[in-house]
Formats: structure tokens, sequence, C-alpha cells
């Protein structure tokens, strides 16, 4: 059961994406206790892994209430898929790090890691 917070999370996602899908059809899963953890398509802060109808979504401890990282994951499984167009992740939803800190206030938008690692 992922936080409460993500719940609003997802309407958030929901909305600027204007795509409707089930929070509850995704199994979350943490690497505890780092900011990037490998896959084979290099180090990530998170990833949205599908396989047939189940959905996984692994987030990176030092990011599991970082809003960008989660939505940017949560925009991958409403999408159903790969890649980020730009009409969504940078023009409606401001979910790449270069557009959610154009977006925030200062205070608001935390430095991203080293390269881009979101998925």
């Amino acid at each position: 059961m992922p936080p409460a917070t993500y719940q609003v999370w997802w309407a958030s996602t929901e909305g600027c994406s204007q795509i409707r899908g089930d929070l509850g059809r995704i199994k979350w899963y943490v690497v505890p206790g780092v900011s990037t953890f490998p896959t084979d398509e290099g180090e990530k802060v998170g990833i949205r892994i599908q396989t047939g109808d189940d959905v996984r979504i692994v987030i990176a401890g030092n990011y599991v209430e970082h809003e960008m990282v989660v939505r940017h994951e949560m925009l991958h499984a409403l999408l159903n898929r790969a890649g980020h167009p730009a009409e969504y992740f940078q023009d409606r939803c401001h979910l790449t790090w270069e557009t959610w800190a154009a977006s925030r206030p200062t205070n608001e938008a935390p430095p991203p890691p080293d390269g881009d690692k979101l998925s």
C-alpha cells in the first residue's frame, strides 16, 4: 500500500495528463538507503516495470517522498509506455528535472542527482 500522499499525487498526475488509471494496480518497491540503484539501463532514481498486467514501480529510498520522481513514474504507468513524450512530461505535467525546477519556487525544487536518472 503506497503512502496516502501518493493518492494525492496520482490525482494530480491524472489531472495534468487527462488520463485516468487505477493506482491500486501498481505494486510499489523501495530500494532503502540509496539515491540511485542499478538497472539494465544504468543507474536510476525510479523505474516503472510492466510485465503483462503487472505494473511495478521501484523508487530509490532517498526519493520516496520526492513528488516529481514519484509522479514521473506514475505518469509512465498512466501512459502505459516507455519514453518521455514532451507533450506529457514537459508541457502538461512538468515531470522532468528541468521543467519541475522551472515550475516551482527555488526552495521546493531540490537539485537532481548527477545526470538524468529517471526512467
